[in-house]
């Protein structure tokens, strides 16, 4: 093929990528190194398409060899750096991304991929001079924008997360993302920003996918002004928009909860050996439950400790656990994966753990994992780390569960937009959760947030004396605290411990009724 003909096919290529066309652009891509099989750019596509149809590990293979034909190629180094966070190896991309932003001084795009990298784990510091870079390159650039405006958020830098969404929405007043972004980190005293949000998404198809984000501003902001008919109204509707595009069956939970009971129980505790790993003297804090129930409140709490390290939502564990069964579907925890899981060795996992986030570790001897999804592992956490502590916060059953509903998540928890849905689900964790208490006993330690709110000083002593760490007045002032929380609570973790959302649900006790009908009749007591 000679070169000019290689140079049109690129540009279609180049073209198709444009329209997301991403079958016509591999198979373009192909088609060039049957030619030429040393075409880098080609190369290039190739990752790109295998990285946007969730295939980590052959989009790695096309950017090495990208980088083995041009090692100068830091746009094909970013990617790899991406594809790295996909694949859970979080030590390597972070070296990628360090190695890219020397190169980066005026590529918006590459910036924010970059940045992003960052974010994804856990250097929130590290990312936002990136993300400040590129939307000052590209002050019109609507996903960037977005982006650096989400990470100020984390590192508790919300007039500046402001100052980027306004300015996204001075040049696309209809960019619904920024709209619910603003909703959050701001308290509505007018119907101002709810009658402009009111009016777009009236105009919005059944299914736009704008529908879920502006519902949920608005039901927001309208609590935020105590119409609490219309606060559940848009609540309500966000919640159905998003279940419309949320593939998820009730079926496939409850046979993830059968299979954790069932495999790890009492038989398996006592016959699974522990092993040893060069960390086993590693002592991490696991804070789990379900979202909302206050857990980013703790980890701030104890993270204000001098001797412990807030690490935020770590997803390496369920990594972790999915690598040692040597499985490839799709998901990080189900039933297929818990019931290989109980067959593994503990303290495999637990190496791969700890490597996964010696990167993050600073010299605290003590470090927090508060992914809330940690406690469907509970027992196999236990058995790797035979001296980590585990701390369940939960609250009234009918706040944990409004809570839960009243927020727009994003790949996670698709339990969580029915009410008959979350009751059920909401019933398999309590049973799950007196599994795990029935087996580790006084390994696991409860913080009733609701009672930590009311007895603040006490519920902190007591937390502190159970994780055998010495009280300082700076976990009652955690609010003060700098670092970032990346977490749907993020705009909140700052502010001084209030009682606000404490009964919050009986505002809506009406169309809640139902909810609390399924938890009653499953034995829940809701008040």
């Amino acid at each position: 093929m000679p070169d000019t003909d290689i140079a049109r096919r690129l540009q279609q290529v180049r073209d198709a990528m444009q329209r997301r066309d991403w079958r016509t652009a591999t198979r373009l891509s192909i088609e060039v190194l049957q030619r030429d099989p040393d075409q880098p750019d080609a190369h290039l596509v190739l990752g790109l398409a295998a990285a946007e149809g969730g295939k980590p590990g052959m989009a790695l293979k096309a950017f090495d060899r990208v980088l083995q034909l041009d090692p100068g190629r830091f746009d094909a180094r970013a990617q790899r750096a991406r594809c790295l966070v996909q694949a859970g190896m979080h030590v390597e991309a972070e070296q990628e991304a360090d190695r890219c932003v020397p190169q980066l001084a005026d590529n918006a795009k590459l910036l924010d991929l970059v940045a992003t990298v960052y974010s994804h784990i856990g250097k929130q510091h590290k990312a936002a001079p990136l993300f400040r870079r590129a939307a000052a390159l590209a002050p019109a650039d609507m996903a960037i924008l977005s982006n650096a405006a989400s990470v100020e958020v984390f590192l508790g830098e919300k007039e500046r997360a402001r100052t980027y969404l306004e300015q996204a929405l001075q040049q696309d007043p209809g960019h619904y993302r920024s709209h619910w972004q603003l909703s959050k980190i701001h308290r509505a005293g007018d119907r101002g920003h709810i009658e402009a949000m009111e009016k777009l998404v009236s105009g919005l198809g059944t299914n736009h996918p704008g529908r879920p984000f502006l519902h949920y501003a608005i039901g927001k902001e309208y609590e935020d002004l105590q119409d609490w008919d219309s606060a559940w109204t848009h609540y309500h509707a966000g919640a159905e928009a998003q279940r419309r595009r949320t593939d998820y069956t009730p079926a496939a939970d409850r046979a993830l909860f059968k299979t954790l009971r069932q495999g790890f129980d009492r038989d398996w505790l006592e016959s699974t050996a522990t092993g040893k790993t060069a960390d086993s003297d590693a002592a991490p804090i696991f804070i789990l439950g379900l979202p909302r129930s206050g857990s980013t409140l703790v980890e701030q709490v104890l993270g204000s400790h001098s001797r412990v390290q807030p690490l935020g939502e770590l997803h390496q564990w369920p990594l972790a656990v999915k690598r040692s069964t040597g499985l490839t579907v799709p998901g990080l925890v189900n039933a297929e994966i818990a019931a290989a899981a109980a067959g593994i060795n503990p303290a495999e996992a637990a190496e791969t753990y700890l490597g996964s986030i010696r990167h993050l570790r600073g010299d605290e001897p003590c470090f927090t994992d508060k992914l809330p999804g940690n406690f469907l592992y509970l027992g196999l956490l236990a058995k790797a780390f035979p001296r980590a502590r585990f701390v369940h916060v939960h609250r009234n059953p009918m706040d944990s569960c409004f809570a839960i509903y009243k927020q727009l998540f994003a790949d996670a928890y698709p339990y969580s937009y029915r009410l008959d849905e979350l009751a059920d689900y909401y019933v398999e964790y309590r049973a799950l959760m007196d599994h795990w208490q029935a087996l580790l006993g006084d390994r696991l330690y409860s913080v009733n947030y609701d009672v930590l709110v009311a007895e603040q000083r006490t519920q902190t002593e007591r937390l502190l004396d159970y994780l055998g760490l010495p009280f300082e007045e700076a976990c009652l002032e955690f609010h003060r605290s700098g670092a970032a929380a990346a977490t749907a609570s993020a705009s909140q973790v700052r502010q001084p411990l209030h009682a606000r959302s404490v009964g919050r649900w009986r505002e809506f006790a009406g169309q809640l009724a139902p909810l609390r009908q399924k938890l009653e009749q499953a034995g829940l007591a809701v008040d």
